[in-house]
């Protein structure tokens, strides 16, 4: 059994309590579904972020015009 590396798991910003029960969990089948779930949430928030990035370079291409 491949146990989960808990430094990548933190460096990755998972909470304390996401990696105890990832690294206590037994199945790799659940473990995997764990991080899964963990990552579709991380793509969202990085899909928001891009989103205000867009906004942000729309301003600011709106503000070059009116000079």
């Amino acid at each position: 059994m491949v146990k989960p590396d808990i430094y990548s798991l933190a460096k990755a910003g998972f909470s304390k309590e996401e990696i105890h029960k990832i690294a206590e969990c037994k199945d790799i089948g659940r473990q995997i579904q764990m991080l899964r779930k963990c990552r579709y949430k991380l793509l969202d928030e990085i899909h928001g972020k891009q989103q205000s990035l867009d906004q942000i370079d729309y301003m600011i291409s709106k503000m070059k015009e009116c000079r």
